[in-house]
């Protein structure tokens, strides 16, 4: 009788043990290789929260293996148009971009006349915007929609620390995001 008490007692204490085991949650999020459109979202998400500074963003960013899913992007997206001479420094324009994001889901207007804007200017960069046509159904872009076409820039044309070049305006193809140098 004791020894089929302590062999029933085994069996319980290794399915409690299972049990947890199995039941543990696994957290994916952390395994996500980073990315600064993952930083961008963060900053638009908890703009009062615990970020990294633009430079170790893009120092991390710069460093993770290239993560390529083999699938074809739709973008309008064009780098160095203006020559080398117009690019801005990346960090002033993360800068920019950090800034932007904070603001969320606050509208970016385009001015007065509601035809272009700066948005940002911080050192040698400067993100500025413009309507290509009217905005009927888009509307003024947020703030953050700016910083993540701001930062898909930063992403595809950055070279030698140095980014030009424009991008649509997440989520409203009606307004031009530029980054240059001044």
């Amino acid at each position: 009788m004791v020894k089929l008490a302590l062999i029933t007692l085994g069996v319980f204490a290794f399915s409690a043990i299972a049990g947890s085991v199995t039941d543990r949650k696994i957290d994916t999020d952390a395994t996500a290789p980073f990315s600064l459109e993952s930083w961008v979202s963060g900053i638009i998400a908890d703009p009062d929260g615990a970020h990294l500074r633009p430079d170790e963003a893009y120092a991390l960013a710069v460093n993770q293996t290239k993560n390529d899913s083999g699938t074809l992007e739709k973008r309008t997206l064009s780098c160095n148009s203006l020559g080398r001479r117009t690019s801005a420094g990346v960090f002033d324009v993360l800068l920019c971009i950090a800034s932007l994001a904070s603001r969320g889901r606050q509208g970016c207007s385009l001015g007065l006349g509601g035809r272009a804007a700066s948005f940002c200017r911080h050192g040698s960069a400067i993100i500025t915007g413009h309507r290509s046509g009217p905005l009927w159904g888009g509307g003024i872009p947020s703030c953050g929609d700016v910083a993540r076409a701001a930062t898909q820039i930063v992403r595809k044309c950055t070279r030698d620390g140095r980014v030009q070049g424009w991008n649509d305006a997440y989520r409203n193809g009606r307004v031009t995001v530029n980054i240059r140098g001044l």
